[in-house]
Order: C-alpha cells, then structure tokens, then sequence
C-alpha cells in the first residue's frame, strides 16, 4: 500500500514537472537579429516575439520589453521597447567609437506598460487633476484624471519615446495648490515574464568566436530584478517661469543675455494684437526708451540699434513684421555692447511654432522617462534608460 502511494505521488510529480514545462515551452521569447556580425556604422534591427499560449500575459496586447547589451568590457547599457500585440522591433546604430568585440544582448518581458502611480499628498476628495505632457519632440497631449478619496491616481498606456515632462494642476471645479508625489512603475524592480539572449560581434571575429554566435546565450533574470526597490520618477519642482522667460532661455544667446535687459511678453499679452505694429506697442512700455510708430527711436539722448532674431536689421523691417509672430522683445539700456558705439539696443524674436506647448506656470512638473528610440546609437556609457 505504501509502495503504490509513493508510484502515485511520482507520477503527480511527473505530470506537474511536464504540465510546467508544457507551460514554459509555450510561453517564449524569441529574439531574432538582422545578422550577427557587423561593423562599426552598421545598423542592427532587433525583433522580438513573444508567445503566451500560458496566459501569463494578463494584457495580451501591451507590455515592455527591456534589454541589456554588454560587451566584453564589463560596459552595459539599458534599452526599453513596448511590446504590442506581443512584438517589438527597434534598430540600434553602431558608431565608430564603439570598441570592438563580442556583445552580449539579453531581453526580458516586463508585464507592465508605462503606467505612473501618484498621490495628492495635501488634499482629500479631491476629485480630479488634469495631468499634461510634453514629449521631447514637442508633442502635447492632456487628459482628466481621477483621484481616489485617499489621493491616489494612476495613469496608464501613454506611449512616448525618451524623457517627457509630466506636469499636474487643478481642474475648473478645484483650484487647490497640489502637493503631489509619483513614481513610475517602469522603473521598479519585476520579475520578467521570460528572457532570452542573442551575441553579435562588432569587427572581424576570430574563428572560435564565430562559430560561437549562433548559440543559446544564458539569460539571468537577475539583471533586471536587481534594480531594488521603487525608484521616484524624480524629484518635484515648482516651474514659476512664464511661457517667455522659457523662451528666453531656450533661444536667446551670447550678448543678449546681458542681465541688464528688460523682457517685454508679446506671446503672454493678449491686449498686443490691437497694436499696428511692435513700435507701436512698445510706446511707454520702457522706461527712457523713445519710439515713435515709424521706428525713430532714441534712448537717453542716443540711438537705438535694432536686432531681428538677434542679427541687426533696419526699424522699416522690424516695422512690417505682424506682430502675432514675434514672441518676446529685449530692451537694452546703453551701453550695450552688441550694440555699435555703446548704444541702446532692442532685440526682436519670432515665434518659432512651439510656444503653445510651453508649460505655464506654478504647476508641479517631473521628468519621467519614456521608451527607447525605436532607432537609436547604441551608447554603451549610459547603464539607465
């Protein structure tokens, strides 16, 4: 009796140890390359495939994949795709400077997608924040989110490449100062789904190694569980700039960042469009300036030079630019010395199509990071994404 309970629990065993592997074999990632030998200017395409016949995956459609390249220097460098409808693909270019040699490339299937989870650490019931976002390519989106009556929030599935600024502030129906904290949940430590690994050699392999690129690589799952605990998106900060004092930082440079200027704000200004022109609307706006609508200008006694996008140009150009395209002006008191003979100076920028995605201010902002590129410079000095 004894005997037949133990032949019993083995063949339990048995059947378990294969139903799990069963499992195993029929969730897979695959990793496929373009070619494995490449040379340093080459481009190489990545495709990854996961299949989940296990319904391991409980968003079939969404997840990320993260992967890790490292080259026989200890150096490693971190990379993240999405996964949808179980695929990603990307392609990494080689620079000249990249040493060369054997490199081992290790993918693993997180289940997530971008998702933030956040809180409003000084207000209950709050209800709603709105929450926008500006992708370093200029892009803009904005969406309503709901807060639970404790203050907590998630947003989820927003697709964006490289860093991204996430910016929080009250809706129509509250008008509360926020004290918000987040984190994402992309950079957490998880245990992946699945791995894989792929080698590929950057120069001219030796022969031993050549034959030794098409072989299954080891896959640790410990390299992408070794990241700790919940990593903070970043530390908050209180944007107080206007959309032109962002402006001004952004495109003014060299002697016009002189620190004695006066800003005027045509893009923050509303009332500018009644004007004819900029002269005329500059009339009274700076103290000791002198200018007539025609241009004639003079200050404390002496000329005035102006500037188009900081090249000198007459008063008659400056004259016929409508002024819903100029964005700042900068009054330069004399002596300035951009400026022939020491004289006042007044500098005229245009818009450059951007402004409206200009964060306005006193809004809680994070730098939050997004995917990988789909095309990319593999950068092997950079270990986060």
């Amino acid at each position: 009796m004894a005997m037949k309970s133990i032949l019993v629990l083995l063949y339990i065993a048995l059947g378990l140890t294969a139903s799990v592997e069963a499992q195993q074999a029929a969730s897979r990632l695959d990793i496929k390359l373009n070619k494995n030998i490449l040379q340093p200017g080459d481009s190489l395409f990545i495709q990854a495939d996961y299949k989940d016949s296990g319904g391991q995956l409980s968003n079939q459609s969404l997840a990320t994949l993260e992967i890790v390249i490292e080259n026989e220097a200890g150096q490693r460098t971190r990379l993240r795709w999405p996964v949808i409808d179980g695929q990603a693909t990307g392609t990494i270019f080689l620079p000249d400077s990249l040493r060369p040699g054997k490199y081992t490339l290790v993918a693993g299937l997180q289940q997530r997608f971008f998702e933030v989870i956040g809180q409003v650490k000084n207000a209950k019931n709050i209800g709603s924040i709105q929450a926008m976002l500006l992708t370093k390519t200029g892009d803009w989106d904005e969406q309503k989110i709901i807060v639970a009556q404790n203050g907590t929030f998630a947003i989820r599935n927003w697709l964006f490449e490289d860093n991204a600024l996430l910016a929080f502030h009250e809706t129509k129906d509250n008008r509360q100062s926020l004290n918000i904290s987040i984190s994402s949940q992309l950079d957490s430590s998880y245990q992946p789904l699945a791995v894989a690994g792929r080698t590929f050699y950057i120069g001219n392999p030796p022969a031993a190694v050549r034959s030794t690129l098409d072989k299954p690589v080891e896959s640790p799952e410990s390299l992408f569980t070794d990241r700790g605990t919940l990593l903070p998106a970043v530390i908050v900060k209180s944007i107080a700039r206007t959309p032109s004092q962002q402006f001004d930082e952004q495109y003014v440079s060299g002697l016009f960042r002189s620190g004695n200027e006066r800003l005027i704000s045509v893009m923050d200004d509303p009332s500018a469009v009644g004007s004819t022109n900029i002269f005329n609307y500059l009339q009274g706006r700076v103290a000791g300036l002198q200018i007539a609508p025609t241009g004639v200008a003079s200050w404390r006694g002496g000329p005035v030079t102006f500037f188009l996008d900081e090249t000198r140009v007459s008063a008659q150009q400056i004259a016929n630019i409508p002024i819903t395209d100029i964005a700042i002006v900068k009054a330069y008191p004399p002596p300035f010395f951009g400026a022939p003979g020491g004289s006042g100076g007044v500098a005229i920028y245009t818009r450059r199509g951007g402004e409206a995605s200009y964060l306005p201010s006193n809004r809680q902002v994070f730098k939050i990071r997004g995917y990988t590129p789909s095309a990319t410079a593999l950068d092997m000095n950079k270990l986060r994404m």
